[in-house]
């Protein structure tokens, strides 16, 4: 196991005893034992992962700029994204609209794009507060676009 791959490894190694985890009463409607094992993680550890690539690391509009380019410009980043859509990959979906937000926060497209993602991920999410947040954020998204 490599450290940066220490905090993610940490939630099938911390599940809730079989007794808690049956009770109905304690699922994770709201909070996770994945949030809380990440938490108490970063706690401990801090924000470094082991990664030293990570150390200073690009800005996120840097980052996205050099990713959109790579993968073949704009136009193509959402294309890809929609595609992620439609195989019910919501979460690859809404970080490739991200990397569009991330330089133009006003392209109509990657909005709507992220904001079906989410909507896709909030429809899958017991836990209330991500439901919520997922849901919220995708209703910020769509406020104020053009009409289709």
């Amino acid at each position: 196991m490599t450290p940066s791959s220490r905090c993610w490894a940490l939630r099938p190694l911390v599940p809730l005893p079989p007794s808690l985890a049956a009770n109905p009463f304690l699922q994770e409607f709201y909070g996770s034992v994945e949030w809380t094992v990440r938490g108490i993680y970063a706690d401990q550890v801090g924000w470094f992962d082991g990664n030293a690539a990570k150390l200073f690391p690009l800005p996120e509009k840097a980052r996205a700029t050099r990713l959109v380019a790579l993968i073949g410009g704009v136009d193509r980043v959402v294309e890809r994204g929609r595609a992620a859509l439609a195989a019910n990959d919501s979460t690859w979906a809404a970080e490739l609209a991200d990397y569009v937000l991330a330089n133009d926060p006003a392209h109509v497209e990657a909005r709507r794009l992220k904001a079906a993602a989410l909507t896709a991920l909030a429809e899958r999410q017991v836990n209330t507060i991500a439901r919520n947040y997922y849901l919220t954020t995708a209703q910020f998204l769509l406020k104020d676009l053009p009409p289709r």
